[in-house]
């Protein structure tokens, strides 16, 4: 944990289909966790953008944004992101501007550049162009909000003269976060001068200590920069009843992503999601076929350091070591995964904030 802030804790919300369930109904089941989160004292609340599947029905992180500031009182709404190539960025920064203001400075703005090639096809856009597209976008948002008027010429955008109002209430604007799902990519957030999101399941600490050396050598000061980890969060008082509660629905996620992150999609140069579909879809064969468990998964898998899965002292003992190794400033709990039922996860995120998290932070 770093000196310059204290730890913050929220929720990510993917809004997954969750089986059986209208959409009205996770929504709202959705909302009710946001509520409680506020009354309680978590400090954000996470929205992440997803088109066309069943992974995440979130079309507008501006909207939802904008009714969550509506009936919260003090928890900071974050994207965890706003998928840039798919928005034109004066928009974006029209409107995420306008969302900083309605909720009294609250905004926290996460973006990335988006990796699920259905989304892109969608859309009609080429993913190739997804970089080209992020890179001029943030440019010309950062732009939008600290200048008064916004020329711009580039590969995909040409503004001559607009002036986007109004401005956020944040100064010089709302803290900037660049999400990393690709582990190989987090120096580039430090190049980008932006604060971090990424997931301890898919990277090694050493490549947050690239983050912070990349930040120095850029000549800034690596305690003003958060570092925000997403991790699987589910607490239990017995072990095996928190590991048999979560698995389902946890393994219907790792088979729907792996389904969406196809190795044929990806052009020369994303090697991560053509190698990380062929690794997830030998885990799924192998516990498919009883050769591991979800209990292997979770406590020694590849993947183990993205999962606070088990007794309130099992999952304060690992965040700890998480938050030490990774150099943690904020966490990101991923606790309502597809199908798993509401009260259990409330009652989960009851017993963490009751029994992990005053003896972490």
């Amino acid at each position: 944990m770093k000196d310059g802030f204290k730890f913050k804790c929220g929720l990510l919300h993917l809004f997954e289909s969750a089986r059986g369930k209208t959409e009205k109904q996770f929504y709202e089941e959705n909302i009710e966790l946001i509520k409680y989160s506020d009354e309680i004292g978590l400090d954000t609340v996470w929205i992440a953008e997803h088109h066309f599947s069943d992974y995440g029905v979130m079309p507008s992180t501006q909207v939802f944004g904008s009714y969550i500031a509506g009936i919260t009182k003090r928890i900071r709404i974050g994207t965890g992101v706003v998928v840039l190539p798919f928005h034109h960025p004066i928009r974006v920064a029209e409107e995420f501007a306008f969302l900083d203001v309605l909720s009294d400075g609250r905004l926290d703005f996460g973006v990335g550049r988006g990796y699920q090639p259905h989304e892109f096809e969608g859309y009609g856009l080429n993913i190739s162009e997804s970089r080209t597209r992020f890179e001029e976008s943030l440019e010309i948002i950062r732009m939008s909000w600290t200048q008064d008027e916004v020329n711009f010429e580039g590969r995909h955008f040409v503004i001559k003269g607009a002036r986007p109002r109004p401005k956020p209430l944040q100064k010089p604007h709302p803290p900037l976060f660049g999400a990393s799902f690709n582990q190989d990519t987090i120096k580039f957030q430090a190049k980008k001068k932006m604060n971090l999101i990424f997931s301890p399941l898919l990277a090694s600490p050493d490549k947050i200590d690239e983050y912070i050396k990349t930040l120095e050598e850029e000549g800034e000061d690596p305690t003003k920069y958060r570092i925000g980890g997403l991790a699987f969060v589910y607490v239990s008082e017995d072990m095996g009843k928190a590991l048999r509660e979560f698995e389902e629905p946890c393994m219907w996620y790792f088979r729907t992503f792996t389904k969406l992150i196809p190795a044929q999609k990806y052009l020369e140069g994303e090697e991560f999601y053509k190698n990380l579909h062929f690794i997830m879809t030998q885990m799924i064969n192998d516990y498919d076929r009883g050769k591991l468990n979800f209990e292997f998964v979770v406590t020694q898998s590849l993947f183990q350091h993205g999962f606070l899965v088990g007794t309130p002292d099992y999952v304060a003992q690992k965040l700890k070591k998480l938050i030490n190794d990774y150099k943690l400033t904020d966490l990101l709990c991923w606790t309502r995964l597809g199908g798993l039922d509401h009260q259990k996860v409330m009652k989960s995120m009851k017993l963490f904030v009751e029994k992990v998290l005053p003896y972490v932070i």
